[in-house]
């Protein structure tokens, strides 16, 4: 459904243009504007003693006018005092533009940079990074090689924007298909990384159920540090790397084929910018030479292990000169190669002996137009074993290793043995130091459970432990790295796109099946746990993805970068509109990481230009036509269906009917202010003066209630176009309770104790949101009593099923922002127990974490292995919020 989802986005129709803003008032004190340094200070004062008078108070309802806020009742027609806006209030009104340096008087006269921001970055702010904010030459020698190919079941690149990229594929030797690649859970019983730390070791397990196969595939890496001599240490970086492959026979399930005999592994490597040589094959195994513009000269060998008594193992080889649209393709290409010997052999040409699907043995460099001959840049190496066989690919850098000691490195057999018994030790040993489960307290979930248990006695039971190490690892397996070009698509109509300039990208990804490429909202989450695991890592990635925001202060919500990311999806579905938006849990990410002390001055420093431009940003392209309200730009309807894809929670019930005038998301709302509050906590540790716009956050917490709060129903609400029985449409609250209705707590901003304890109350209700998964998105009955009518049905994506970032951000809340609110302890106990009793169990049953999970039933339903933000599980388990 996610690819339904995001797949049915359109342009957003019926958006409006942006307009010029209208003539400033008389300065008479009733929506005078000011671009003024004084007024703007004053109003901050105004907002500040206004936000202190509701805070303390805690009143609930829409304002009145005269008391400082702008409540839900209210307008600038109205009430002028309260809502007509002014420079320095903190909130980029409809009448306020952002600064564009070089304008003219005019428009510099009707312009506000307290409130809306410079249009553009300028180019001084790139200059305010200073070197020592930026990963360092360790850190990225450590990282240089990696598995940052998530979308195939194993698959290895360089972090290079000129990379060096390896593949594995296998087949039945006798028969074509199916050629695993591409990582998929069709016809594959189970698959992921059981351990990963995410920098030099990795060990998978794949259960090919349609093969009959147990697979199992390791990655280790020796980086620089761990070699005594070094011939050009800036080509060493990324040392050498071993990859053990191995294939067992599996029981065959009722009309599956009986595990074959020989399997037919295949090593693709490339260095599209270099060369590959041809390959030796001796009574050792097999090698090549060749040449990458990061890595320099280097050999890749395969040395096999047989079942004792066996036949020796098969080696074959195809090398070429390929384009990058080929390397795309390179399962394609091999189906290609085995069809015409295919052809061949009908013509009379000589059959495999023993009737395998073998490469045919050859080099086949490219010769231009001039008579040029380009070398090959590509190598299929191929290995026909035995079922039970053990095969090691060893890639040795010449330039770690003087050329008379190359024949002495070891990174196979009993060494590469050694090794990897050595690094799973590690990595158990660093993650019980980081998540020590087998000594955190917990509780028994309540109810009847299924399968294994989690918490046996007051500690998380042996499986569990285990459950969270996958969990972990599984989302370290799945960083990837792109290279390439994007498309954005074109105002104002935004109905076609432009091919960008290449650009990088580093990020975690949610599911290597489908969706194994950047997705902004996700990777917040993603990086929640990352940062407690490897904090350098984390900020890594956030450095990237800022790196990605244009000019105006966008960032594309998903990176659709390279050929071989856009190679399954249709191009109309590549273009980012550059006026939708998506949550800001990046900056989620960097508050754990500053809570933490793991956000130094100079990484900060590197960040805060780009993190107030992307605040502003949202307030101009995402505001609301009401003061201090917000509403996310995109929402299409589509098959009968609002569409809310920017906001992530795709088809969860908006107003039935929208307009730019009346839609103010609640949501949003929180997520802005919570933009706020982490900028100003950059702000306080970098020592940055304060202004009148720091002083929003207040503002905004004091809007909360008096915008979103509905008396009537005692939960937070969107206000929209509702249409009533008969056509008649009025303006009024969205009355449903689920994830929207609880975002200020998700989000720790709410602090009216009434709508607090309300709100924990329908959390806490097993007929509003407690389930035995976890708490549903969306409640099966309406607030003002009767089932809610949009429960469980259409798409049902966002309507009732269970979401772990939602759970994770509820028990986070929970235990740390309102630990002592009324009934807070009990459901966070009762909400941990249930979300990770059931999660274990659906993994115990399946094998995979999921995208989501039914309320009632437990079962995991949509995508898998869905160890993105699924893989939060690990945190509550171990209380590291």
């Amino acid at each position: 459904k996610r690819s339904t989802c995001r797949e049915r986005e359109m342009a957003p129709h019926g958006s409006r243009p942006h307009k010029p803003p209208g003539a400033s008032k008389a300065d008479d004190g009733k929506g005078a504007r000011s671009p003024g340094m004084i007024v703007g200070a004053v109003a901050a004062v105004v907002v500040a003693i206004a936000a202190y008078a509701f805070l303390s108070q805690a009143p609930a309802g829409p304002g009145v006018c005269g008391d400082g806020l702008c409540g839900y009742a209210e307008t600038a027609g109205s009430c002028p005092a309260d809502c007509a806006g002014r420079c320095g209030d903190g909130f980029c009104s409809m009448l306020e533009t952002c600064k564009s340096l070089g304008a003219s008087d005019a428009v510099l006269r009707s312009s506000c940079q307290e409130d809306c921001g410079l249009c553009q970055m300028p180019a001084s702010a790139a200059k305010q990074c200073p070197a020592e904010g930026l990963p360092s030459a360790v850190h990225n020698a450590s990282l240089l090689w990696g598995t940052y190919r998530p979308h195939l079941f194993l698959g290895l690149r360089t972090r290079a924007p000129k990379p060096v990229i390896a593949g594995l594929m296998w087949h039945d030797a006798a028969t074509v298909e199916p050629l695993r690649y591409e990582a998929t859970s069709g016809g594959i019983a189970r698959y992921g990384w059981v351990r990963h730390d995410g920098e030099s070791f990795g060990h998978q397990i794949i259960q090919d159920e349609d093969l009959s196969l147990d697979v199992n595939t390791t990655f280790v890496k020796v980086v620089t540090t761990e070699v005594k001599h070094v011939v050009d240490p800036g080509a060493a970086a990324g040392g050498d790397w071993a990859v053990r492959v191995s294939a067992g026979k599996r029981k065959a399930k009722r009309g599956k084929r009986n595990s074959p005999e020989f399997v037919s592994f295949i090593l693709h490597i490339a260095a599209p910018s270099g060369s590959v040589k041809e390959p030796v094959i001796t009574e050792k195994g097999v090698s090549f030479e060749g040449k990458g513009p990061v890595t320099k000269g280097f050999t890749l060998s395969a040395h096999s292990v047989m079942p004792e008594g066996g036949p020796a193992a098969e080696i074959h080889y195809f090398g070429a000169t390929l384009q990058q649209d080929a390397l795309d393709r390179a399962d394609d290409l091999v189906k290609q190669i085995y069809s015409y010997k295919a052809q061949q052999q009908a013509q009379g040409g000589a059959a495999h002996p023993s009737g395998f699907k073998v490469l045919p043995d050859m080099m086949q460099p490219k010769t231009d137009k001039k008579g040029t001959t380009k070398p090959c840049n590509s190598m299929f190496l191929q290995v026909v074993v035995p079922v039970g066989s053990m095969i090691d690919f060893v890639f040795t850098s010449h330039a770690s290793h003087p050329e008379a000691e190359r024949n002495g490195i070891d990174l196979s057999g009993p060494a590469l043995s050694k090794i990897m018994i050595e690094r799973y030790r590690l990595f158990d040993m660093r993650f019980q130091e980081i998540f020590p489960l087998a000594t955190v307290p917990c509780q028994p979930a309540p109810g009847k459970k299924a399968g294994v248990e989690a918490c046996t006695g007051k500690h998380y039971s042996p499986e569990a432990q285990e459950f969270g190490k996958v969990a972990l690892s599984q989302l370290l397996g799945g960083m990837a790295y792109l290279s390439g070009t994007w498309f954005k698509a074109d105002p104002p109509f935004y109905n076609t796109s432009t091919e960008q300039s290449a650009v990088v990208s580093f990020s975690a990804t949610p599911c290597r099946d489908g969706f194994a490429r950047g997705f902004l909202w996700d990777d917040g989450f993603h990086l929640m746990l990352l940062a407690k695991w490897n904090p350098a890592i984390a900020r890594d990635v956030l450095l990237h993805w800022f790196g990605l925001m244009q000019p105006d202060g966008w960032i594309p919500r998903e990176q659709f970068i390279g050929g071989e990311t856009r190679r399954r999806i249709e191009s109309r579905w590549w273009s980012q509109i550059p006026t939708h938006a998506n949550p800001p849990t990046l900056l989620l990410a960097l508050e754990s990481l500053i809570d933490a002390g793991e956000a130094p001055n100079a990484f900060l420093q590197c960040l805060l230009p780009k993190i107030q431009a992307w605040l502003d940003w949202f307030r101009r392209s995402q505001r609301g036509h009401a003061l201090h309200s917000f509403k996310w730009s995109g929402r299409v309807r589509t098959e009968g269906i609002w569409h809310t894809l920017s906001s992530g929670l795709d088809d969860y019930p908006r107003a039935n009917a929208t307009s730019i005038a009346a839609d103010r998301h609640v949501d949003l709302f929180c997520w802005i202010a919570s933009m706020h509050r982490v900028l100003a906590k950059a702000k306080t540790i970098l020592g940055v003066e304060a202004t009148p716009n720091d002083q929003a956050l207040a503002s905004l917490r004091a809007h909360l209630d008096v915008i979103h709060w509905n008396n009537d129903t005692k939960s937070y609400a969107d206000r929209g176009l509702i249409e009533k029985p008969g056509g008649a449409v009025q303006d009024l609250f969205v009355e449903h309770i689920g994830y929207i209705s609880i975002f200020p707590i998700l989000l720790q901003l709410a602090s009216n104790t009434e709508a607090v304890e309300h709100t924990i109350r329908a959390m806490a209700d097993s007929h509003h949101l407690l389930s035995r998964a976890g708490l549903r998105s969306l409640s099966k009955h309406a607030p003002t009593g009767g089932r809610d009518p949009v429960y469980g049905t259409q798409e049902d994506y966002w309507r009732g099923k269970v979401w772990v970032p939602m759970n994770f951000l509820a028990l986070r809340a929970l235990k740390t922002g309102y630990r002592d609110a009324k009934g807070a302890d009990a459901l966070y106990k009762t909400l941990r127990a249930s979300l990770v009793q059931n999660m274990l169990s659906q993994y115990t049953k399946h094998g995979f974490l999921f995208e989501q999970y039914h309320d009632a039933s437990g079962e995991g339903l949509k995508h898998k292995p869905f160890a993105g933000w699924s893989a939060l599980v690990l945190l509550a388990m171990g209380e590291r919020y």
